[in-house]
């Protein structure tokens, strides 16, 4: 018994012995910094961070999130929510002495036909109210016809360019008309950019951008291919690519009108350059899609920004710094990014809120 004792002693020490003294491997070590170095990259750029300088524009940035505008530095500091409306949709646009922000709101009603059938719609109206505010409560109707949104102002501030759904007061229309129209800050005065003798469903497009010289127009060209009902297999109305016409009415047939989208098929969402020397969009193409610039005569193109697994465009208009040297985009899931208009740097991301889209800036 005093042997087995004195032999479990020795085997104890020796085990403690050896604890105390032995030391890390030095591949393990190694593994690990390495291992390290190379997630750390990935974690940061899935995050959307991206190693950049410190941005300081004296400009502000209208956005979204959660249905409300906000407001922020160009930089991403000093967000807060400017209103509360909870229905906010599409497209901002500031006024060009930077006081004045237009939006526009969305409303839904369902109807019941008397032979029991029904459905519902979207209704949109464009509103607007000076940044600098403090009445909570005040702002004013641009429109109320239900069907107007995604607003833009002249360079001189007198005009507002939108997209107007020409079908929106009509109870049972079974397709929309979208329209490209501008008119007086208070709705009056009206111009459609429509064809002289153009048949309902014509001329259609989204998302106009006035040239700076207000001349021009460029949006995404919508056609009806078919009718509800006829048993055709075929959307009934989609974009069919970009467009510039003039801002006084399109005078080209629509095959004309068709021939010119499809030169640039993938292009959406278009925004003019304040110095008017290029149109941006977000390609739609699965592969080589992301942001470019596009000369306005439609000749020449080029790719700022390549879409990518973790920085996916949002199918919706970019904004431009006043300088032209910058352009702000959302993500699709939910992300405030600037980028150099030239493609010469990487994305900087200014929000982390998930929620966060159509970023706006001020022209001042």
């Amino acid at each position: 018994m005093l042997l087995y004792k004195l032999s479990r002693q020795a085997f104890t020490n020796r085990r403690e012995e050896s604890m105390i003294t032995r030391r890390p491997r030095p591949h393990r070590v190694l593994t690990l910094a390495a291992l390290l170095t190379f997630l750390l990259p990935i974690a940061a750029q899935a995050q959307g961070m991206f190693d950049s300088k410190p941005l300081k524009l004296p400009w502000r940035i209208a956005f979204q999130r959660d249905k409300n505008i906000w407001l922020m530095n160009a930089d991403g500091s000093g967000q807060k929510q400017w209103r509360p409306f909870g229905n906010v949709a599409g497209k901002m646009a500031f006024s060009p002495d930077g006081r004045t922000l237009a939006w526009s709101r969305q409303g839904e009603f369902t109807y019941r036909l008397p032979d029991g059938g029904g459905g519902g719609r979207r209704l949109y109206d464009l509103f607007l109210a000076e940044t600098d505010s403090t009445r909570e409560g005040y702002w004013r109707w641009v429109t109320f016809n239900h069907g107007s949104r995604a607003p833009e102002f002249s360079t001189d501030g007198q005009r507002v360019l939108y997209v107007y759904d020409m079908s929106a007061n009509i109870v049972d229309a079974e397709l929309p008309d979208f329209q490209i129209v501008h008119s007086k800050l208070d709705g009056s005065d009206v111009v459609k950019l429509a064809r002289d003798g153009s048949k309902p469903g014509e001329c259609q497009g989204m998302d106009p951008t006035w040239s700076p010289d207000g001349k021009r127009v460029a949006f995404t060209y919508f056609q009806r291919r078919a009718n509800v009902g006829d048993g055709s297999k075929e959307a009934p109305t989609k974009p069919v690519g970009l467009v510039v016409v003039p801002s006084t009415g399109i005078t080209v047939e629509e095959n004309e009108l068709e021939a010119q989208a499809l030169k640039n098929a993938d292009a959406g969402a278009p925004a003019w350059s304040p110095d008017g020397n290029w149109i941006a969009f977000v390609s739609t193409r699965s592969v080589d899609g992301g942001i470019y610039v596009i000369s306005p005569d439609l000749a020449t193109r080029k790719k700022i920004l390549e879409k990518a697994d973790r920085l996916v465009p949002a199918q919706a208009p970019v904004s431009w710094s006043p300088d032209s040297k910058w352009i702000a985009f959302s993500t699709a899931d939910g992300f405030i990014y600037l980028l150099p208009s030239d493609g010469s740097g990487p994305p900087q991301r200014i929000t982390s809120g998930g929620n966060d889209y159509m970023p706006t800036f001020s022209r001042k």
